[in-house]
């Protein structure tokens, strides 16, 4: 009779089979310069780390030849194979970690914890191992020298523990310390990481829709140069595709930061294991950049990491392949934890797996051997950067290596990320250009509507850029009404569309920006980071220095003088959504009329945060109370959890006003429908439930929002005091 691992319908799987798939995939994961990576840390040899590895996958599963399991094989009843695997390994001392007054046994809590941490109880712990069960134990030395082609110096007994309860009492413990000595951590997040890993893609062949983890092949600088749309590099791509260490790169926007990034990366890449990730500050770049790679990279090589990823991936999959099947639900698990060899990525999604949200110790397996690009980092918030130096400070201390990249970061938060040393790639020449002639008004926008609408009739594509979702929206009525504009020729885009919509609009701009037709686009500050657009005219309201440098940048993005863009930044009288008025005033009057090169904004740029901290005493209370608590979270959070165990998803990395917190909702109009999956579901304010609250006793995933909507508009307000007048984006 045969031991089963695995059941798929009908067909069946043994043990000795799914070992040796779990060995296969796991030293495949094993890279030489990780490797030494971890043993430089920890104090173990490469070698000993390497049969840790081995250990772990060999035995890992050896609690399936249980009677307790094969019955959960073929009629479905609970059990706990990872315990009663590790009922036989406390017996083996071999890879037992001894330091000061640590005691742990490796391979034991390795095997213990590859699942979960499941709710062992006195009745678990009751099991019987099926007679085949020792030949499979004793079988590892033939295994070992025929997958690492060297004779087995071990010599393990096998013995069932009968004390295995005290190991599961005490697991929590034991994971305490582990988190607690951080060259015990790394050896533990990395060989676990790689035997969770080898686990799913084992369990992937099985089920014949295996993904793709490593590298067909490393590309080189030839091979890159083969898909870009040009012949020529500039010279700052052609420093980055030379340059082997960190470094901040200093480019204007629209001038092929990325593709250089890329060059970096590639230059960088140690072997076919080593990831790429590349993080952006939101979902529809990070969409946008995603289908740019696939340009450069095997489509099935690259990934896409964030909280609504699965929704636009299952568009673009069902694009290719009809439907959405098993083999898209095993890329997609993968892919979660930075598997694939490049990802894409928002920066929180990066972040938080480093305050165990998801698969932590997989996480950190692939981050040791990653290269990761940072994109547009002048544009996070005090919190956020809080965390992004914690982070910083680990890349260095496991070198790993980062390419920071921003069109217009301030010397003051140069130091604040501790990243001034940093070397720095720019090119001055690509400063001295010109794109916009910058016209400040000192009145409200919304007193210049027949002028903008002069400027549409002139065949120019309009975007009009307001702080909050109510303006804009005001703005979008109030010229689709006077000038009987119709749905071809104005377009409203802000957060609270449905999720499905805001592709859809997306879609729907960057088409009407492709055809021949002008037209005007009424936003948020949503499009500041969000969207590669380029428009002719720009009338915007005044807003934070960087924030309006980033607008900027929406406008005449070729930065052609015989086709200067034109800009009208209009004084704005409210703070909201913003909250430091004297930032607001101090921008508007540092930034001047005029006909500039780019290095110019960067020198408004600095006068303002210089004047800034200099002048107003908040901001440097603001830095206390964001920033410092955030670079110090990391730290709190590895002393709670450990590589196994999760934290909720309830920690923002952004700082965010709590009234204006969000959570996704549906309308009342979609569940009446039974249209209730999470592509209709829309990000608003929780304050909205104290009005709008839907209360059904039907258990959904989501609250329901009783409230108006269209794809034009999004939510139709009707109270005027329902806090759209605060809602930025």
């Amino acid at each position: 009779m045969d031991i089963w691992a695995k059941k798929l319908n009908d067909e069946y799987q043994t043990l000795e089979e799914h070992t040796l798939w779990v060995i296969e995939e796991a030293l495949k994961q094993v890279d030489n310069k990780t490797l030494q990576k971890v043993a430089n840390i920890s104090g173990w040899s490469t070698d000993k780390i390497k049969d840790l590895i081995f250990f772990s996958a060999y035995f890992h599963d050896v609690g399936k030849a249980t009677k307790e399991f094969q019955n959960t094989i073929t009629t479905g009843t609970q059990s706990y194979h990872a315990m009663y695997s590790a009922s036989v390994l406390e017996s083996i001392g071999d890879f037992e970690f001894l330091e000061d007054d640590i005691y742990i046994n490796l391979l034991l809590i390795i095997t213990l914890t590859h699942h979960s941490l499941m709710p062992y109880t006195a009745n678990s712990s009751k099991f019987i191992f099926l007679d085949k069960a020792k030949n499979f134990f004793q079988n590892y030395k033939t295994l070992y020298k025929e997958m690492l082609e060297k004779e087995c110096s071990y010599s393990f007994n096998f013995h069932i523990s009968d004390d295995i309860k005290f190991e599961i009492e005490n697991i929590e413990n034991d994971l305490k310390l582990i988190q607690q000595t951080h060259k015990l951590r790394i050896l533990y997040t990395y060989v676990s990481g790689i035997l969770n890993l080898a686990d799913w893609i084992a369990s992937a062949r099985f089920s014949q829709t295996t993904p793709i983890t490593i590298f067909g092949f490393i590309p080189s600088k030839d091979d890159f140069m083969s898909h870009l749309t040009f012949d020529k590099l500039r010279d700052f791509q052609d420093e980055l595709a030379d340059c082997t260490q960190s470094v901040l790169v200093e480019i204007p926007t629209g001038e092929g930061k990325t593709e250089g990034s890329l060059f970096w990366a590639i230059k960088n890449i140690y072997n076919e294991n080593t990831k790429i990730i590349y993080t952006l500050p939101t979902q529809t770049t990070s969409n946008k950049l995603y289908e740019r790679v696939q340009n450069f990279f095997d489509k099935n090589e690259c990934g896409l990491i964030h909280s609504n990823a699965k929704i636009f991936l299952e568009k673009e999959y069902e694009k290719d392949n009809g439907i959405v099947d098993k083999q898209f639900d095993s890329n997609f698990l993968v892919s979660k934890s930075f598997n694939k060899p490049v990802t894409v990525s928002t920066i929180d999604s990066l972040l938080k797996y480093f305050i165990n949200i998801g698969r932590f110790n997989i996480a950190t397996k692939n981050f040791l051997n990653s290269v990761i690009i940072i994109d547009e980092v002048h544009s996070y918030d005090f919190k956020l950067m809080g965390f992004l130096k914690r982070f910083l400070e680990l890349c260095c201390e496991h070198d790993v290596r980062v390419c920071l990249m921003s069109a217009s970061i301030p010397n003051k938060i140069k130091e604040l990320l501790n990243i001034k040393d940093y070397p720095v790639i720019t090119e001055n020449n690509l400063f001295k250009k010109k794109a916009n002639e910058i016209i400040k008004r000192d009145y409200e926008l919304d007193d210049d509507s027949n002028f903008i609408f002069e400027k549409f009739e002139k065949s120019k594509n309009i975007l009009i850029i307001r702080n909050t979702v109510k303006s804009a929206t005001d703005t979008y009525k109030y010229l689709k009404d006077m000038f009987s504009l119709d749905d071809e020729e104005i377009v409203l885009y802000h957060s609270t569309f449905k999720k499905m919509d805001k592709q859809k609009k997306e879609e729907l701009i960057f088409e009407k920006l492709g055809s021949d037709k002008p037209f005007i686009l009424v936003a948020t500050q949503i499009v500041e980071v969000s969207l590669d657009i380029d428009f002719d005219v720009m009338f915007t309201d005044n807003a934070p220095i960087d924030s309006l440098i980033q607008r900027f940048g929406r406008v005449n993005r070729k930065k052609d003088e015989n086709n200067k863009g034109e800009i009208y930044i209009y004084k704005y009288s409210k703070v909201s959504p913003y909250t430091n008025s004297y930032l607001l005033d101090l921008t508007f009057d540092v930034v001047q009329d005029g006909y500039f090169e780019l290095g110019e904004y960067v020198q408004w740029l600095n006068t303002v945060y210089d004047k800034l901290f200099e002048m107003d005493k908040s901001v440097n209370n603001e830095v206390s109370r964001l920033f410092d608590s955030a670079y110090l979270k990391y730290d709190e959070t590895i002393k709670k959890l450990s590589g196994i165990n999760k934290s909720p998803d309830d920690y923002d990395l952004r700082d965010i006003d709590k009234k204006l917190q969000k959570n996704d909702y549906l309308l009342y109009d979609d569940y009446m429908n039974d249209k209730i999956k999470y592509e209709y579901t829309i990000s608003l304010p929780t304050y909205f439930e104290k009005e709008y609250l839907y209360q059904t006793q039907e258990k959904l995933n989501y609250e329901i929002i009783n409230l108006k909507y269209s794809f034009q508009e999004g939510i139709i307000y009707i109270d005027e005091n329902n806090g759209l007048n605060e809602l930025g984006e």
